[in-house]
């Protein structure tokens, strides 16, 4: 019995290889949309700089990333992943000139996949970084093992990625919660999609068209892509210039969460000033937390010091800026009694779970206090 969909589609996947199909021919079916680049306001303004920062990536030589050499990707597959699993639409996008170029490279039956994945290499070639949705932990692994049973590994190149999922989900997730593409394209770029067909009936779609040879059963399927592909590059830019104006940001959980990302990527004096802005209203708290931690991961004791009694004076953060100052006490300041006090403060205000540590710091501390 078929359990879940990932293996009803694996089962649909395998049970239609070998099987005749409508088109026999070797060429695979192109579609090329163009729009000129000044709907793609700000694309050619993410830097590499910006990509070192989404992808809290090491620095990088500044001419590393270029937009120009740089792939939009999103698949459309028979399944969720596994054997007889296919990319059976790979959309893609470029800047070419002053143009976006929106390609659909359709593969209309199995032996065109050589052919499809052909095409797609010649695009590669000239370029440096993909852009996906997902791509890291789906696209490209599925794309990767497909070039391996088509005979093209030679073919395949491994480019720099630049996952807009994860770059997404640092900055938004403790507002939206979800981050899914389209909740993104509503909630960010203010795009409603009409008529789309949800992604769990593309492969439904792919394998009746086989069984009927109606290609007009691929028209939702190609529009679907077509707009992931687009909204991949208009997400980038987003992203780019939320970056640029991170502590301008109208919700303080979107300030907060950028502050949490830049210090990740090692931009700590940025990162300190969406703390610092971050540090009202529900983010106050965890933002004090953040730029305390901050200080203290660079040495920087005094600052972190005044951050923590600052939290205390507002009775901020319950035992956390108690328990900070008393290690603070004990080990740069050498002072038992004052760590004592301290401690005997953080457990005044500690949850249940807090209580064993503490217990074991104020008895360590009376043994220091009573062996003077």
């Amino acid at each position: 019995m078929i359990r879940n969909l990932k293996e009803k589609l694996q089962a649909l996947a395998e049970s239609q290889l070998g099987k005749p199909v409508p088109h026999a021919e070797e060429a695979c079916f192109v579609r090329d949309e163009v729009e000129p680049l000044s709907l793609y306001e700000g694309l050619l303004d993410v830097t590499a700089e910006h990509a070192r920062i989404m992808t809290l990536g090491e620095p990088r030589p500044l001419g590393s990333f270029d937009i120009r050499r740089t792939l939009f990707l999103d698949t459309e597959t028979t399944g969720l992943g596994g054997a007889g699993t296919v990319a059976f639409l790979v959309g893609v996008g470029f800047v070419e000139g002053e143009r976006f170029v929106t390609r659909l490279i359709l593969m209309r039956d199995y032996p065109q996949e050589a052919n499809q994945l052909s095409l797609l290499a010649d695009l590669m070639d000239d370029m440096d970084w993909i852009v996906s949705f997902n791509g890291k932990s789906f696209d490209v692994p599925l794309l990767r093992g497909r070039f391996i049973m088509q005979g093209l590994r030679h073919r395949w190149r491994e480019l720099e990625h630049l996952d807009l999922l994860h770059a997404a989900r640092r900055v938004w997730k403790p507002r939206l919660v979800k981050c899914s593409l389209q909740r993104l394209e509503t909630e960010l770029l203010g795009v409603e999609r009409e008529n789309d067909l949800p992604g769990a009936e593309v492969p439904g779609r792919f394998f009746e068209y086989l069984k009927t040879g109606r290609f007009s059963l691929l028209d939702d399927v190609l529009r679907h892509n077509k707009q992931d592909v687009r909204t991949l590059a208009r997400l980038l830019v987003e992203l780019a210039r939320t970056y640029d104006c991170a502590e301008e940001q109208a919700d303080m959980l979107d300030v907060f969460a950028l502050g949490r990302s830049l210090h990740r990527a090692g931009e700590i004096e940025r990162a300190r000033r969406c703390f610092t802005v971050a540090s009202v209203g529900a983010t106050a708290s965890q933002a004090r937390v953040a730029l305390a931690n901050s200080y203290r991961s660079q040495g920087e004791w005094e600052s972190a010091r005044g951050v923590y009694e600052h939290m205390t004076k507002r009775g901020e953060g319950g035992a956390f800026a108690y328990i900070a100052l008393a290690i603070l006490a004990e080990h740069r300041e050498r002072d038992a009694g004052k760590a004592l006090t301290l401690t005997h403060e953080a457990m005044r205000r500690a949850k249940v779970d807090e209580m064993p540590e503490l217990e074991k710091r104020r008895k360590r501390l009376q043994r220091k206090l009573s062996e003077k």
